[in-house]
């Protein structure tokens, strides 16, 4: 052949060849577009019980798909190749795809063989797993629920519970609570957590109460206020104080005329003002283990290093492990209330005290409210976006405590804990938010899959516009955790119609 001739040879290859190339990337988005509708329409099918079509319901290539699908994961050159490898092994392998399942294991079918246990066996109906969501650190459920906890520290130091959890100058102080599952003496340490740098240092300061199942407040900008807990042998009502600037522990005295609850434990101490507190929940002697109802006003002065309980003259359901959440009152009237969370096996919160706008009417005492703009805008509008996204149930939280519980502008955020409805498996993590921005206040659910996350016994501290989780038992409500995670919301992953998977393709 003269040159002329080799390179158009040459030429004429590479035009067959991109050719071919162009057919089989046409064939790659026919079949995916096809395997799109095909998932969707059985997810869709399988949730209204139409499984007529296939007695046993094996598992589909669905997560190698998905996967691909995922920008940050992959190209759409590897989601094309994820599709024709899934349909080749489907079709090479004798393996049979039924609707409505979803995790990316094939099951061989053979005939006159029964159906494995637990496959969708006729008769009973299968469960239909939630279409894929986003996957960013630790993703709550897997059915695009759309929010997060992102690990972004792990100390040691960090790991315990029943402990208190206070923000004070961009530090997080950690005091006391239990190191290990079963432990009899609680912690005396204080730890300090610099979100900002990411590091955890324990504090020797002198005299460190020995707590846990307690609960601490801020008083003055200076004062770290620790109320009550468990000491190890029983349950006390005493201040102990922590003056952040000298850096030593004070045992505040009680005032002629304080009337004291005999003991508290598990409780909560909501800050009203600058020196006041208003404590709810369990309180009783060690060997009677008794709670009441009791509400109790807690005032501080730290310049004489004093403190004086009153009790109220209402009182709640009988409750211990719950949170609180002091709160913008829906409806025409503005105004606050304080919102009791669990603790007992009541879904609904309770109010433990309303209050005009402009001031607090602790009968009959009158204090000024001081109100603070939003502290973390972006996060009120990511809950905002998550509850409007129709993903979360109308459902609240029935018979949980020991939960954490967090105040984000009009929403009160609560995860984790442990539920009173049921025997085993007590351990949870769930998130619930409280709306109240229009009345009646509605609740929403949102499930999570990863047991990883279970909690109880946590904190849940805000910072810098971010919502932290720290400390609890795990799901064995043995272990403590290490890690230090940062709350989150994404826009939900859904497989993508027709039109976009050539974008992905692309």
């Amino acid at each position: 052949l003269i040159p002329g001739e080799v390179r158009t040879n040459q030429k004429n290859a590479q035009n067959a060849k991109a050719k071919k190339d162009m057919e089989l990337a046409v064939l790659r988005l026919a079949e995916f577009n096809r395997l799109s509708r095909f998932l969707l329409t059985s997810h869709s099918s399988c949730r209204h019980g139409d499984n007529t079509n296939s007695w046993w319901l094996p598992r589909s290539p669905v997560s190698t798909v998905t996967g691909a699908l995922r920008p940050s994961v992959c190209s759409g050159r590897a989601a094309a190749a994820a599709v024709v490898a899934g349909r080749r092994r489907r079709e090479a392998g004798g393996l049979r795809w039924g609707p409505g399942q979803a995790s990316g294991r094939g099951v061989e079918a053979v005939p006159g063989k029964p159906a494995p246990p637990g496959r969708g066996a006729p008769g009973r109906r299968p469960r239909s797993p939630p279409l894929p969501g986003p996957m960013a650190g630790a993703v709550g459920g897997t059915g695009g629920s759309g929010w997060t906890w992102r690990p972004v520290a792990r100390d040691p130091l960090l790991a315990r519970a029943f402990h208190s959890c206070t923000e004070l100058r961009g530090r997080f102080y950690l005091v006391g609570g239990l190191l290990a599952g079963g432990a009899r003496e609680p912690s005396s340490d204080m730890v300090v957590f610099d979100p900002a740098e990411g590091q955890a240092v324990r504090v020797g300061a002198r005299g460190g109460p020995r707590r846990s199942h307690h609960d601490a407040a801020l008083v003055g900008g200076r004062w770290l206020c620790v109320v009550g807990g468990w000491d190890g042998s029983r349950r006390l009502a005493t201040v102990s104080a922590l003056d952040t600037e000298r850096g030593v522990w004070e045992a505040w005295t009680a005032v002629p005329g304080s009337c004291p609850p005999a003991g508290l434990s598990s409780h909560t101490c909501t800050r009203l003002s600058d020196r006041e507190l208003r404590v709810a929940g369990r309180e009783g002697g060690t060997r009677t283990q008794r709670r009441y109802g009791s509400i109790y006003t807690l005032r501080l002065d730290p310049g004489a290093r004093t403190y004086c309980y009153k009790e109220e003259g209402y009182h709640t359901v009988s409750r211990s492990g719950h949170c609180a959440a002091l709160l913008q009152s829906p409806g025409p009237h503005p105004g606050h209330q304080l919102l009791l969370f669990g603790g007992c096996n009541s879904a609904e919160p309770e109010v433990a005290g309303h209050w005009s706008h402009g001031k607090i009417k602790v009968l009959p005492t009158h204090i000024l409210l001081r109100e603070e703009p939003p502290v973390a805008p972006r996060l009120m509008e990511q809950l905002a976006s998550l509850v409007s996204s129709g993903q979360g149930s109308r459902q609240g939280p029935r018979g949980l405590r020991h939960h954490s519980c967090s105040v984000v502008g009009p929403f009160a955020v609560l995860f984790g804990g442990e539920t009173l409805t049921r025997a085993r498996d007590t351990i949870c993590n769930d998130l619930y938010i409280y709306d109240t921005r229009k009345s009646p206040s509605l609740w929403f659910h949102f499930p999570c899959a990863d047991h990883g996350l279970k909690r109880v016994g946590h904190r849940t501290c805000l910072w810098n516009d971010q919502l932290y989780l720290v400390g609890g038992f795990g799901e064995d409500g043995r272990t403590a955790s290490p890690q230090l995670s940062c709350f989150g919301c994404q826009a939900p992953l859904f497989l993508p119609k027709a039109v976009e998977a050539s974008d992905y393709l692309r």
